[in-house]
């Protein structure tokens, strides 16, 4: 402190950087918003597909039109509510924004009101503009007593953010168990299926894993064994681009006959009127439309040429080989890949073993139980263990390593994430370098330039082009993650992705905060060190309250813009409309573009929010303005991020981890506040040459609140740490006593002791039944949820509100199941147009300004179009854990129906070669535009599109 040269102070450039920025980002944020509120009531598919899009029991209440009217609606709607929309995840991701909101605005009151003052009150100093109110302006030992304000304000904000950490911790284990043993997730199959890895040969078979797992309460449903079936992984995969290659020939093809005819016809038309013009026909003679011809393979030869049908060559990527049409080497490859696959399965050999089983259980209980047992008496065998596993979420081709396979690829995938820190920091520490070029000009020459430029330009250079390349750099960072988590063998999607939360917060610590620190410091101090290399690391420790620039202009880049560009969306705004004209040429591609919604990766979001955080903790009392910007940031997260969640965003229920993110981010926050307080013990201590005991003293207080947050770190991690992923036996045994009472009462039964090991009794208690279990996701959870948590319903009343939640969820899938049947592949009916008119009338309530915006057309609740040899439901919920290439059905091919009826040749001759095709809820205009009211017809439809 007493280091920094006061006579350089009038050359600091913090000031016109830090206004450049704010001006920059200031006026992004301007056009951001002013776009967003233009395109909000246009572009409802960019900016409220949730209300339009989703099951109707799941669409979003509309936002009012207006201004500003939507600020007011989305702050005030429950935050509760995301639950039942998004998840438990979407849920804790906002509580832990709005946890950050509580920190920071407690932070900015008492710095601005304690630290601000005690930093520039009564001291004469040179230092301008916003360095008067920074640790900086304080120099003069005679001063160094000012400094206990700051010690009492870092202990008096330690308390507060522990304090609020144990109080949310507390709610997220208490939301998340009640999640778990919520009746409609108990109930699914993936919250009673373990994965187990590293199966050693000995239990290689179902008699002994069931003989295994005979010590499971309730004991073992079904048990799936992962087998290598390579031969027939590789057919199913050929078939799987076969299909592909096919369905965007045929819709081509389709394409190129519409568009020819339309040609035909616009030629007809100027024919007939020349005709009129030369009166060689009479107006009553005149006819401008030309007479459509019947449906005929003809009519397909005479639109469309042999040598104008889509060709391919059958060699490298395309390139080489022979040339043939594409729509017949597909159909006959497809056919006989059909014909081959069934003679695959129906004579399937059980393969090797490849040390990965899958165990549903018959109790939720009995599967958390299992997966915290100690399982053998041999190293490496049976020690993965994962709750929770569903089939959408499983990486087959992680399911085959051994144990020291993945121990091997687990070190190789860290030692390869250590070297690309090293690698990564020599860009990071050129613009961090950047962030303090003013300075470093003066003394290598051939950046003389920036000290001569403009100040705004420098301000430029120093404010806004740093931050921005940094955006970019760590924009492009998840991609390389996601590639070392795979190589790792990381079994399950959602794994992955907190896999790579822990990488890309460890890139984000060390890159985007220590090493843009580190040379911001050098830049600053780059003098003073060649004069005298022996100081330098009490050069770098007085420099660190001046390195506080760069990050006060990214929090404002990042708040301001950042929170601007997360809510008009560019990014998804053009890659939709590039993905609507490039690749909306296949109804499936078009039913992409059309009912698909965008979902959030908190692996990826998450990581940035405790970033600006932690950056916000270590410079708090250094350069207090920067907790004032981070409550503004975080205010303005909060609103983008509640309107996407609640009006845009569709999570998936395969990738939801129940809430699993959120204890990783505050153990994040502990990391900020170790941070500031070595920072702050070292610049106390570096100081005693200059302060004397005073400046030790303050020291060794530091020393001991950090010894102090460790040891309430360590606390609140032991405390919560066992119950952040399993279910407590207290609340699932509480759970079975309720149901068995009131089975026991139902059936006029005397009461008994629950006997968790018989069969038959624990039959009775569960009474499993699948067609209620399949349509009600782990999103119908959340309502019960919401209900019970935000409401402060009394636990004896969980039962009757869920049984409501089910019986409601139950009679929806009823009436889809008898609704009418989806058309076949020759047309709708009038009758189902008619109920199509209805059905969309009356699908959520909306404004009568947006009744006018166009919407997409929705075809009736109709189950899946299939064969009727094909697999029924429980013979599908048989086969949950095989390898999709031993059970699942040849994709159908979907044909867009065309306004000549050639969709129909096209698909008579498909199933003529034995290749399943539909044309049903797919359309092409007479300009070519593909369009979809349906998802594809081999999957069910219950009139809205949820992931």
């Amino acid at each position: 402190m007493s280091a920094i040269d006061p006579s350089k102070a009038s050359k600091s450039n913090t000031t016109t950087a830090f206004l450049t920025a704010l001006a920059v980002n200031g006026g992004l944020l301007l056009l951001e918003v002013g776009a967003f509120i233009i395109l909000k009531r246009r572009l409802w598919r960019i900016y409220s597909p949730r209300t339009v899009l989703p099951p109707p029991d799941k669409r979003a209440k509309e936002l009012p039109p207006g201004l500003w009217r939507w600020v007011p609606a989305v702050i005030t709607t429950p935050v509760e509510d995301i639950i039942a929309k998004n998840g438990l995840d979407a849920y804790m991701f906002l509580r832990f924004i709005r946890l950050l909101i509580i920190i920071f605005l407690l932070f900015t009151w008492s710095t601005f009101i304690i630290i601000i003052p005690a930093n520039s009150a009564y001291i004469e100093s040179n230092l301008p503009g916003l360095d008067r109110m920074s640790w900086s302006n304080i120099v003069d030992p005679k001063d160094q007593i000012r400094f206990c304000a700051h010690i009492v304000v870092v202990y008096i904000l330690t308390a507060f953010v522990i304090y609020m950490i144990y109080h949310e911790m507390l709610h997220f284990v208490h939301m998340r168990h009640q999640f778990l043993i919520s009746k409609s997730h108990s109930r699914l199959p993936q919250a009673r299926t373990v994965l187990i890895t590293s199966v050693p040969e000995e239990l290689a078979n179902e008699q002994d894993l069931r003989l295994f797992a005979s010590f499971v309460p309730g004991g073992v449903d079904k048990v799936w064994m992962y087998r290598d079936t390579s031969s027939l992984n590789d057919l199913f995969e050929k078939r799987e681009d076969a299909c592909a290659k096919l369905e965007a020939a045929e819709a081509a093809l389709l394409k190129s006959a519409t568009l020819a005819w339309r040609r035909k016809a616009k030629e007809y038309r100027k024919i007939q009127s020349r005709k009129l013009k030369d009166e060689e026909i009479t107006k009553d003679q005149y006819d401008p439309k030309l007479a459509m011809p019947p449906a005929s393979r003809e009519l397909l030869d005479e639109l469309v040429p042999p040598d104008a049908r889509p060709h391919h060559r059958t060699g490298f990527l395309g390139l080489v080989g022979q040339e043939v049409d594409t729509i017949d080497w597909c159909k006959a490859r497809i056919s006989r890949l059909n014909h081959e696959i069934e003679e695959k399965r129906r004579n399937i050999v059980k393969g090797k073993f490849l040390g990965s089983a899958f165990i549903r259980c018959n109790l939720q209980l009995g599967a958390h139980v299992l997966a915290q047992c100690l399982s053998y008496h041999e190293p490496l065998r049976m020690y993965s263990k994962t709750l929770e596993a569903h089939p959408k979420d499983i990486v087959w081709r992680n399911l085959d390593d051994g144990a020291l396979e993945m121990k091997s690829r687990y070190a190789t995938s860290w030692i390869a994430t250590a070297g690309l820190i090293f690698v990564w920091a020599f860009p990071v520490g050129f613009i961090g370098a950047l962030s303090n070029l003013s300075d470093l000009c003066d003394n290598v020459h051939w950046l003389k330039w920036v000290c001569r430029a403009p100040p705004i330009a420098q301000g430029f250079i120093e404010g806004v082009l740093p931050p921005l390349l940094l955006a970019i750099m760590f924009a492009l960072l998840p991609m390389i993650l996601y590639a070392l988590a795979w190589y790792e063998c990381i079994p399950r999607y959602t794994l992955m992705s907190i896999a790579v939360y822990k990488r890309f917060y460890l890139f984000l610590l060390i890159h985007g905060f220590l090493i843009v620190t580190l040379t911001s410091g050098i830049t600053n101090a780059v003098e003073d060190i060649v004069k005298n290399p022996t100081q330098t690391v009490q050069q770098l420790s007085s420099q660190l309250p001046g390195a506080s620039v760069f990050f006060l202009t990214y929090l404002v880049t990042q708040g301001l813009a950042g929170a601007g560009s997360a809510l008009v969306q560019l990014a998804p705004l053009a890659l939709h409309y590039l993905r609507k004209w490039f690749l909306g040429r296949t109804p499936r591609q078009a039913y992409a573009v059309t009912f698909e919604m965008p979902s959030a990766d908190f692996g990826v979001v998450l990581p940035r929010m405790s970033l600006l955080a932690t950056i916000t903790f270590a410079y708090s009392v250094l350069s207090p303005l920067i907790n004032l910007l981070a409550l503004i940031s975080y205010a303005m997260f909060y609103l983008a991020w509640k309107f996407l969640l609640t009006q845009v965003f569709d999570q998936p229920d395969e990738k939801e981890s129940g809430g699993l993110y959120f204890p990783m981010a505050i153990n994040n926050l502990f990391v900020g506040l170790y941070i500031e307080q070595i920072c702050l013990a070292c610049l106390f201590f570096l100081n005693t040459k200059a302060a004397g005991k005073t400046a030790a003293v303050q020291g060794i207080f530091m020393l001991v609140l950090l010894v102090l947050t460790a040891c309430a770190h360590t606390f609140i991690q032991n405390s919560f740490k066992p119950l952040e992923l399993h279910l407590p036996m207290s609340l699932a045994t509480k759970k079975m006593a309720k149901r068995y009472a009131k089975q026991q009462a139902d059936e006029g039964a005397e009461g008994g002791e629950i006997d968790l090991f018989s069969r038959n009794r624990i039959r009775s208690v569960r009474r499993r039944i699948k067609t209620t279990t399949k349509g009600i996701t782990a999103k119908v959870t959340n309502e019960f949820i919401r209900s019970r948590v935000g409401n402060g319903a009394p636990e004896g009343k969980d039962d009757m509100e869920m049984t409501a939640l089910t019986e409601k969820a139950n009679k929806r899938e009823s009436n889809n199941s008898t609704s009418t049947a989806v058309s076949s592949s020759h047309g709708e009916t009038k009758e189902n147009r008619d109920d199509l008119s209805r059905h969309s009338s009356v699908k959520s309530d909306k404004s009568k300004s947006s009744s006018k915006k166009p919407t997409p057309m929705f075809d009736p609740a109709a189950p899946a179009v299939r064969n009727s040899d094909s697999e029924t439901e429980d013979d599908e919920d048989e086969h949950a854990f095989d390898h999709p290439s031993t059970y699942v059905d040849q994709k159908w091919i979907w044909l867009p129906k065309d306004p000549l009826g050639l969709s129909e040749i096209l698909t008579r001759d498909l199933k003529d070669a034995g290749v399943n095709a539909s044309d049903v809820g797919a359309n092409i205009d007479e300009k070519g535009v593909v369009e979809v009211t349906r998802n594809p017809p081999d999957e069910d439809w219950d009139g809205g599109h949820d992931l």
